[in-house]
């Protein structure tokens, strides 16, 4: 968006952008500041070129008023007047260039490539920091979770509690909780039924040890409700799995004889 008080400059200054090349697009001039302020409201232009010396309500003014509104509008101000306090004073309402007449085709373009790819390149360097920050979060919520599962593993045979290990990672029990849910795809107890009847397994190729052995070395003091917690996991008891285990072995080697 152009605005100046001077329609031939108006028409010059639309002529010496580069347009195309600057992926940008004409959407209106204005030739005082009360008609710009009017004309930004409806249009809601990215980036708009002003003189300051215009009727009505001058360049720097208009600047203020819109930002008042909390519209995001990148401002380039062009004026026949080399006045430091003009200067200064665009600088402080955060003008992104200041020009002066006559307008130099060149610096023009140079200034609005500028001006047009500064916020896309701040926008890119946020993108990269929100995913770095995201990578790092990541990182760190992995490195909890595997000081969790360790500690499971090392203690599954005693009585845990998601307070316990919440303790040990330095979280809050919910917190913990939560990161389960979202990491593994199961709750803090599936998880350590999970490491427990895994154990069991193992456990469970040595016929020297009775079921109840078995289910105090997993962590259940009751060996009924160790027996219930199998049978729901494995779809059999124990002592069932333990035999068809030991049929299969048999199986195997005999199939394996000469």
């Amino acid at each position: 968006m152009l605005a100046d008080d001077e329609l031939i400059a108006l028409k010059m200054l639309r002529k010496l952008i580069d347009w195309e090349g600057l992926g940008l697009r004409y959407c209106g001039c204005a030739l005082d500041g009360v008609e710009l302020y009017q004309l930004i409201l409806k249009k809601k232009p990215d980036l708009v070129i002003t003189d300051i010396m215009m009727p009505g309500m001058d360049g720097l003014k208009t600047i203020t008023k819109i930002q008042a509104t909390g519209l995001n509008i990148r401002f380039l101000i062009i004026s026949a007047y080399a006045n430091f306090s003009y200067a200064r004073e665009a600088m402080r309402l955060g003008v992104k260039d200041f020009l002066e007449k006559p307008i130099d085709e060149d610096e023009l373009n140079k200034a609005l490539y500028r001006i047009a790819y500064e916020e896309e390149k701040i926008e890119n360097k946020d993108i990269e920091k929100i995913n770095d920050n995201k990578k790092n979060e990541e990182k760190e919520v992995s490195g909890i979770i595997q000081s969790a599962k360790k500690y499971i593993d090392e203690h599954f045979s005693e009585k845990l509690t998601l307070e316990e290990v919440a303790e040990y990672v330095y979280l809050s029990p919910n917190y913990l909780s939560s990161l389960f849910r979202r990491e593994m795809n199961m709750n803090f107890v599936e998880y350590i039924t999970d490491v427990r009847m895994r154990q069991a397994e193992k456990f469970l190729a040595d016929a020297r040890l009775s079921i109840s052995d078995i289910a105090r070395m997993t962590g259940y003091r009751d060996a009924g409700y160790f027996c219930n917690v199998f049978i729901r996991k494995y779809g059999m008891s124990p002592s069932l799995w333990r035999k068809n285990r030991c049929k299969n072995i048999l199986i195997f080697y005999f199939c394996e004889l000469p």
